[in-house]
């Protein structure tokens, strides 16, 4: 995910930008047989490609929307069940950063967090012997850099929840966790207190960010797809409209007559409007998938 230009298709960019680019892509493929000849000489295909745009188009929005509903039917709960929800996610947010009114916005909540990470990490060398392992040097040395990193990146893109999800993805949490233990047991027979009571809360910072990268990363999920069913029903209308008036003009013409040029005009169209919908689907489930497969495991384990 170093490559920027991969990074911005699957994950930061706009998703309407890379639909766009994504349906360029497929109409340059698809257009090119149509482009070669001026006139449309045989009608047969094209009824074909209609026939294939309707039933294609009807069973993809058909399909997500029904995935959508599913992932809204779960979030129907009895009242008792969001309140304790809800004090849950209060009580998390009140013991990640110890203050007494917490931010509510995610950015802002996660600015402060990893501020906190931060510094804890920072202050290790204050406690730490002067002969640190390599383990140590990656605690102080990279994880402060990573949290400053991460800090700059947050809030900076247009849509809210990926502009806190993004920057989070590639922590190593379990990791920097694993290390921390490390420490603690190094260290446990000594009586710096000061240097395991730092170890033990950086522990709780990063499975606090953890925590959030989970929980955020949920809600915008659920977000993109109720983004991406309702993109796909506003364009669906044109895109299956379109090629049923393409199929009853078609059945006007007999197969012997070449049709006329409005013809061409109205198939290129057809096929552009037509192709919508999968880049579309294209565009958001790449990043659906991208950000599913960096939590696909969660602390303490790694993959």
């Amino acid at each position: 995910m170093d490559d920027r230009v991969s990074r911005w298709l699957l994950l930061s960019g706009d998703r309407f930008t890379v639909a766009t680019g994504i349906l360029f892509a497929m109409a340059v493929v698809v257009l090119i047989p149509l482009f070669s000849q001026f006139a449309i000489r045989n009608l047969t295909p094209l009824v074909y490609l209609a026939s294939a745009l309707i039933g294609g188009n009807i069973t993809l929005i058909t399909l997500v929307v029904a995935i959508n509903q599913v992932i809204l039917s779960q979030e129907l709960e009895s009242p008792g069940s969001l309140r304790d929800e809800i004090d849950q996610t209060s009580d998390y947010r009140q013991a990640a950063l110890d203050q007494p009114a917490p931010p509510t916005d995610p950015a802002d909540f996660l600015q402060q967090l990893l501020q906190q990470t931060q510094e804890r990490a920072g202050s290790l060398t204050e406690f730490l012997p002067d002969s640190t392992s390599e383990s140590d040097t990656h605690l102080i040395d990279e994880l402060p850099e990573e949290c400053a990193q991460i800090s700059e990146e947050l809030g900076t893109g247009s849509d809210k929840l990926s502009s806190v999800i993004v920057p989070l993805l590639g922590i190593e949490y379990a990791t920097y966790i694993h290390e921390c233990h490390q420490l603690e047991s190094a260290y446990e027979g000594n009586e710096d207190e000061q240097l395991l009571s730092t170890l033990d809360g950086l522990s709780a910072d990063l499975k606090n960010l953890d925590i959030a990268r989970q929980y955020f990363t949920t809600a915008f999920m659920k977000e993109e797809l109720a983004k991406l069913s309702r993109s796909l029903l506003y364009v669906g209308v044109l895109a299956i409209s379109l090629p049923v008036a393409l199929l009853l003009q078609l059945t006007t013409f007999p197969t012997a007559f070449a049709p006329l040029p409005i013809v061409f005009v109205f198939t290129l169209l057809t096929v552009l409007v037509g192709l919508v919908p999968l880049a579309l689907l294209i565009a958001f489930i790449l990043r659906v998938a991208t950000v599913a497969q960096h939590i696909a495991s969660i602390t303490p384990f790694m993959t």
